[in-house]
């Protein structure tokens, strides 16, 4: 448990086997190369997780539509990237985009949605723009205390 590299290379192997059988625009590839890349998050080597990500999306948008919540999911990912690497101009574009769906598909004060709010907040901030950070913090705590209560632990 908790080995990086003993993960990447378990789905770098996956990953060949799967392109080999399936092809390499399969919706079981996305997923390895979704996984593959928070291997590779977790190997500080955010390069090349953004690069997977992207190919990820690729694969996830074709498979499911560009508007499902799969392609949220991996949009929130390669997002998180983009900030992560200093680009939060883009990191707030993607993440605009996974949030939209992820309200389409679930309701504008579903639970789901927190996730993608807070997401995005760190975006704004990271921008420079505190109203809309706690905007949407304070957003995603009223769906959170409405959802689960004040004592929570997610809220």
């Amino acid at each position: 448990l908790g080995d990086a590299e003993q993960e990447r290379d378990l789905l770098e192997r996956a990953l060949a086997i799967q392109e080999r059988e399936h092809g390499p625009d399969h919706c079981d590839v996305g997923t390895t190369l979704a996984n593959l890349g928070n291997a590779y998050d977790r190997l500080g080597d955010l390069a090349r997780q953004r690069e997977l990500l992207e190919r990820a999306l690729k694969i996830n948008e074709r498979e499911y539509g560009a508007d499902h919540h799969a392609v949220a999911t991996t949009l929130v990912n390669l997002g998180s990237v983009h900030g992560r690497l200093g680009d939060h101009t883009r990191q707030r574009d993607i993440l605009e985009r996974a949030h939209r769906i992820m309200e389409r598909e679930f309701g504008p004060n579903s639970h789901k949605v927190t996730a993608s709010l807070v997401n995005l907040s760190l975006a704004y901030g990271a921008l420079g723009d505190m109203h809309r950070q706690r905007d949407l913090l304070e957003r995603a705590l009223r769906i959170n205390e409405q959802e689960y209560g004040p004592d929570h632990r997610a809220v």
